[in-house]
C-alpha cells in the first residue's frame, strides 16, 4: 500500500513538471506574439477573478487566448520553480489572483514596483490554473 502511494506521489509530480515545462512557453515569445496586437478587452483584477469563480467554462469563452488589459493592486512580485518572473494582481475577496508572466527583459520594471502599487499589465489570458494566468505579459503605461 505505501509503495503504491509512492508510486503514485512520484507520477503527480512527474505530470506536474512536463506541465510546468510543456506550458512554459517563452514569455519573449508570447510577449513578441502580441506586441502589436489591440487589447480585444479591458478588465479589473477583481471582475476577471469573480467571473472565473462564477463560472471557469464562461471565463475561457470570455478571456482564454485573448490579449487582454487587466488593471489591479500588485499583491505579491517573484519567481515560479522554473524561475519565471512574475506579479500577482489581487482578485479580491477570495483566494483566486491575476498571475502575470513577464520574459527576463522586464526584471528593472519588475524590480522597481512595490506590493500596494495599481498597475495595468498587458498579456494573452491563459485560463485559469488556482489563479487567472496570463502570459507574455508588459506594463502598460
Amino acid at each position: 500500500m505505501r509503495s503504491s502511494r509512492n508510486i503514485f506521489s512520484i507520477l503527480l509530480l512527474a505530470a506536474f513538471a512536463v506541465l510546468a515545462i510543456g506550458s512554459s512557453s517563452s514569455e519573449s515569445e508570447t510577449e513578441e506574439a502580441i506586441a502589436n496586437e489591440a487589447p480585444e478587452l479591458t478588465v479589473a483584477a477583481i471582475s476577471l477573478c469573480t467571473d472565473y469563480d462564477g463560472n471557469e467554462i464562461a471565463g475561457d469563452l470570455r478571456y482564454k487566448d485573448k490579449t487582454i488589459l487587466v488593471t489591479g493592486t500588485i499583491e505579491s512580485i517573484g519567481k515560479d520553480m522554473m524561475d519565471t518572473m512574475y506579479l500577482t494582481l489581487d482578485g479580491g475577496a477570495g483566494f483566486r489572483d491575476v498571475q502575470c508572466y513577464f520574459a527576463e527583459s522586464h526584471i528593472s520594471e519588475l524590480a522597481g514596483l512595490q506590493k500596494g502599487m495599481r498597475v495595468t499589465v498587458k498579456g494573452r489570458c491563459d485560463g485559469l490554473m488556482m489563479n487567472v494566468m496570463m502570459k507574455g505579459c508588459s506594463l502598460s503605461r
